[in-house]
């Protein structure tokens, strides 16, 4: 039996089904008819994000959530005693003039988290470089690996692009302008006046800012710094655009490790919905959308229940969507950024725990490995070490690690099960072969529930088309003006999370919520 005096959306009650409410969350079973003024699809950050700020403002809204728990590709999953992120692990993007930063303030929200410094250690052939989080300290350490040309000037223009970039993201929700109104918008804002020396930079690559610092020749620092654009932009430095490259390279000065877990943040936001009169619906798959003709949208699920709202915020990624909203408008929007961007990233991923006291300098750290990694793309992989002070995610004296590395996604479908296996098996033992040969502390200690996941797994536990994550790569090829603008020329309706703008990580599709809630 469920009692709440909130504020809850009109429900109507098909033949077949029937509904209740428990703190926030709504039990369905089928054929349930519910009108509410947002639905807001999708629960990881960006769905979260959105619905939290929706209920800031008073409004009824409804998340639906296709699997049984929030988070999307930052959820978790449980063996026994351990808890393990099963994508995307660190915390960025808190400072002040910063899209979590900013979301946690107007929320009055104060997640556990410990801000790591060094933001990250990175190993590279011989090298241990140390990520300090102080800029000057970094350049130091930077120097000292690369040599001192160059290194002062490159570091202080990334920060300051970095910096300048937040702050005109945050002021511009027209951004990528797609009409003549939308420049009208934008160019009435003087203080945008100070940013125009980034439009260029926006179809610049990143190699350009390298050759301009006389780094052009330094192969150990473009080695260095092709594996950290791709850890962040999912690109390299031929094609990642000066502007977004240098937002996604000042990034590990700012890291923060959630107690916990990834997971934690999004709950304190779940919590926040259902507080504020808003409602999450778990294992609510979307079957259809379809635009009403007074404008209005309807949701279908799976279950055969039915959403009717007259405003839409959609996470779907788009090679999805083209697929769900086939032949309305919503749909051939979909259809038409699925033209421009082909393919995304996949991720092949390695968890297990350990029984160990010796904890690193840092939680994360990426290692280049001595050779190309089988079956994936990249020449590093990214750890992330539980520390010490988080009992959450595994019990004291002990450790949960989670791998995780590019693959190109289409490679791991239309095999057999010995084939499939036999690729599986292959990138984990390399992967764990590598973790041992750098933090030989604990390579001779048992490794328990050791298990990994492909785009396949991704593709199963979250829908996502062939398993893509990450978002949508940026290149200046494409460029950002070519990536799905939040708030849509179709009424009333949004597009938020890793394939509209500003693009993939956590802080980026916060900014897509932020942009969103002003529709």
């Amino acid at each position: 039996m469920c009692k709440n005096t909130k504020k809850r959306a009109s429900i109507g009650y098909g033949l077949k089904g029937t509904s209740f409410h428990g703190n926030g969350v709504l039990c369905t079973l089928l054929g349930m008819i519910m009108n509410t003024d947002n639905i807001v699809i999708g629960a990881g950050y960006a769905g979260l994000a959105t619905a939290a700020l929706l209920a800031k403002q008073g409004k009824d809204v409804i998340l639906l959530e296709k699997h049984s728990a929030i988070g999307g590709c930052a959820s978790f999953f449980r063996r026994m005693r351990y808890t393990f992120d099963v994508g995307a692990t660190t915390l960025s993007g808190l400072r002040p003039h910063q899209p979590l930063g900013r979301l946690f303030q107007d929320l009055n929200l104060k997640p556990e988290i410990m801000h790591c410094d060094p933001g990250m250690v990175i190993h590279l052939d011989d090298h241990q470089i140390v990520r300090h989080a102080d800029l000057d300290k970094w350049i130091a350490e930077a120097e000292s690996h690369f040599g001192k040309k160059g290194q002062r000037g490159f570091w202080k223009e990334i920060h300051a692009i970095d910096e300048k970039m937040w702050n005109v993201l945050h002021r511009n929700p027209e951004f990528p302008p797609k009409s003549l109104g939308d420049l009208i918008k934008m160019g009435s804002r003087i203080s945008n006046l100070s940013a125009l020396p980034l439009l260029r930079d926006l179809f610049r690559p990143m190699d350009v800012l390298i050759e301009k610092h006389g780094l052009k020749s330094n192969v150990l620092f473009k080695k260095f710094i092709n594996e950290q654009l791709l850890i962040s932009t999912q690109s390299f430095s031929d094609t990642a655009p000066i502007v977004t490259g240098a937002m996604g390279l000042a990034y590990p000065a700012d890291t923060y490790y959630p107690i916990g877990g990834i997971t934690k943040p999004a709950q304190l936001l779940a919590e926040y919905i259902r507080t504020n009169g808003g409602t999450i619906i778990l294992k609510e798959s979307v079957e259809s959308i379809d635009i009403q003709n007074d404008d209005s949208f309807m949701v279908k699920t799976t279950k055969g229940n039915e959403y009717q709202a007259k405003h839409l915020f959609n996470s779907i990624p788009i090679w999805n969507m083209k697929n769900i909203a086939k032949g309305n408008a919503i749909g051939n929007l979909a259809e038409q950024y699925v033209y421009t961007f082909t393919k995304a990233w996949g991720a092949f991923t390695a968890y297990f725990a350990i029984e160990t006291e010796y904890h690193p300098a840092s939680p994360y750290a990426q290692i280049h490995t001595t050779s190309r990694i089988p079956h994936c793309e990249g020449d590093s992989f990214f750890v992330t070490w539980s520390p010490k002070q988080d009992s959450i995610k595994a019990p004291d004296g002990w450790s949960t690690i989670t791998i995780s590395t590019h693959t190109e996604a289409s490679q791991w479908y239309g095999l057999s099960e010995e084939d499939y296996a036999r690729k599986k098996e292959e990138t984990l033992t390399f992967i764990l072969s590598e973790f041992n040969r750098v933090f030989p502390q604990v390579a001779s200690l048992e490794k328990h529930y050791i298990d990994a996941g492909t785009p396949t797994t991704f593709e199963h536990y979250t829908g996502r088309h062939q398993g893509f994550v990450g978002g949508l790569p940026h290149s200046v090829e494409l460029g950002l003006f070519n990536l799905p603008k939040n708030i849509t020329s179709i009424k009333n309706y949004a597009v938020i999370g890793d394939t509209s703008f500003p693009g993939q990580g956590t802080p980026a599709v916060v900014m897509s919520a932020m942009n969103a809630v002003k529709m």
